[in-house]
């Protein structure tokens, strides 16, 4: 059982500074894990007792539903929310404070150079010490069993033990050893619980309910009760060495989603230092890399999510999940969109788009390659591709980077009765004119429409009247067309 307390926390070395905004009448909580808040409905990937990690990044937009979070977080049981203020909030909301006291929930403010990173690993490391430090049972093979899982020794030391006590042959297996480091030459699991096929029995290892491995023995004769009683020690001790196993890969992953959500976002760190960090987790990200991100309909599994980015992205790009977002380092400039967004549709993802960003020359420019590659899917949604890249949507940035107002004048007054008029009479004005800019013929335009030509020119005569406007003029074509694009780009989204 975890002993350590949110008032513990704030001992340790990589939140040395930290200091508790509101509600410090929580202090006392106990404290099991630690998560990193990556997307804004964190609701589904939080469990009770862990301190949750933040930069406010998800809700930089929103800064206000800070304060249903907390109210969220105390209700499912958390320990303490710690937050970087700052970097991307101006201020906290309003009552923030006062319902933190309110539900003695804990707000710590932390430095802004704490790594996340070290925060995880160190609470952690001291959670799971006093869990390995449970004391064994009297039994000494029981003791041996435990202390090998306790120690690390593995499967096959576990085995090795258990043989030597019933002077018959033992394996221990995990269902996934790839997924734990091992060899990938398992033999197929035929039946749950204990079975018997002459000279064989297995014995199921579960952790958390959930069925990870068996223990295969050997040699004649049934084992008896009391050999019985020792394999379900070594069931257990393998149990807890894949439990081991499995919190230490969940951890890693972790580790390289902190890093990697940082490395997009905002780092302190020099070039130098993210080049050796990024080699530490065996990533080569030297050279021109571009940050590519997906949206989609559903989380694909993370085993999916890596053989499509391998597949299409190639062996040096590194990918990761945010909620339902997929972001990747891609090295180069990019190019593989289609074959990306196809990859994880087959995958499960189900509805994709995939925006690429401008190409960074540095990792230290990687947050504004992930800063355009979240432009350019915006504009994607907003005109309806499933694929954009940064360099093939000069116009529409160019378009964007003007105040949202000042588009909104110009577009009222270059098109704005005819808007009123289709809103009014549910017409297709709009897109007649849009057609026909875009093709420059009439004729064509109605056959794209699948109206008659007297038709079209019904319509275009018009759109002149609501206008006033010379639809032959090519300076007036060019400023209809530009509000027409406009239009699409700002309005708000249904």
């Amino acid at each position: 059982m975890a002993t350590l307390t949110v008032r513990d926390v704030m001992t340790l070395a990589p939140l040395r500074g930290a200091y508790v905004l509101a509600g410090d009448a929580g202090v006392d909580r106990l404290v099991t894990g630690v998560n990193v808040m990556e997307v804004p409905d964190i609701e589904p990937y939080i469990k009770p007792g862990e301190m949750l990690l933040t930069t406010a990044y998800p809700v930089r937009e929103r800064p206000e539903d800070l304060v249903d979070l907390l109210r969220l977080l105390s209700s499912r049981g958390l320990a303490a929310l710690a937050i970087k203020p700052l970097r991307y909030l101006d201020r906290l909301p309003d009552q923030f404070a006062e319902i933190a006291d309110e539900l003695a929930f804990p707000v710590l403010v932390v430095p802004g150079d704490t790594s996340f990173n070290e925060v995880i690993a160190a609470v952690l490391a001291v959670v799971l010490a006093e869990h390995d430090a449970e004391p064994a049972h009297d039994e000494v093979i029981r003791e041996r069993l435990t202390g090998i899982a306790l120690a690390g020794g593995g499967l096959t030391e576990i085995a090795r033990t258990l043989t030597g006590a019933l002077n018959r042959s033992v394996d221990v297996v995990a269902d996934d050893p790839v997924l734990l480091g091992g060899p990938a030459s398992a033999a197929p699991v035929r039946a749950p619980g204990p079975v018997a096929d002459a000279s064989r029995w297995e014995f199921p290892v579960t952790v958390a309910g959930v069925r990870r491995g068996r223990v295969v023995l050997g040699g004649d004769g049934e084992p008896t009760r009391a050999q019985r009683r020792l394999i379900r020690q070594a069931c257990f001790a393998a149990g807890m060495h894949i439990a081991q196993a499995l919190a230490s890969i969940e951890l890693d992953r972790r580790l390289r989603v902190v890093f990697l959500e940082e490395l997009v976002t905002a780092t302190p760190l020099d070039a130098a230092a993210l080049e050796q960090r990024t080699r530490l987790f065996g990533w080569d990200l030297g050279g021109t890399t571009t940050v590519v991100v997906a949206a989609c309909d559903a989380a694909p599994s993370e085993q999916a999510l890596q053989a499509a980015a391998r597949r299409t992205l190639g062996t040096g790009a590194v990918a990761w999940l945010r909620g339902t977002q997929v972001v990747a380092i891609v090295p180069g400039s990019g190019g593989a969109e289609e074959a990306f967004r196809t990859a994880l549709a087959r995958a499960g993802a189900g509805n994709v788009v995939v925006a690429s960003g401008r190409a960074a020359d540095t990792l230290t420019a990687l947050p504004r390659s992930h800063a355009s590659a979240q432009e350019v899917l915006h504009i994607a949604g907003v005109t309806g591709r499933t694929t954009a890249r940064h360099d093939d949507l000069g116009f529409e940035r160019l378009v964007l980077s003007l105040p949202p107002e000042l588009l909104r004048e110009y577009v009222d007054a270059q098109v704005g009765p005819l808007l009123r008029h289709d809103a009014q009479a549910d017409g297709e004005l709009c897109r007649t004119l849009e057609v026909f800019l875009g093709l420059g013929n009439a004729a064509e335009a109605a056959r794209r429409l699948f109206v008659h030509y007297n038709t079209m020119k019904h319509r275009l005569q018009r759109i002149g009247d609501l206008l006033g406007a010379d639809l032959h003029d090519p300076r007036t074509r060019t400023a209809l067309a530009l509000a027409l694009e406009a239009h699409r780009l700002v309005r708000p989204p249904t």
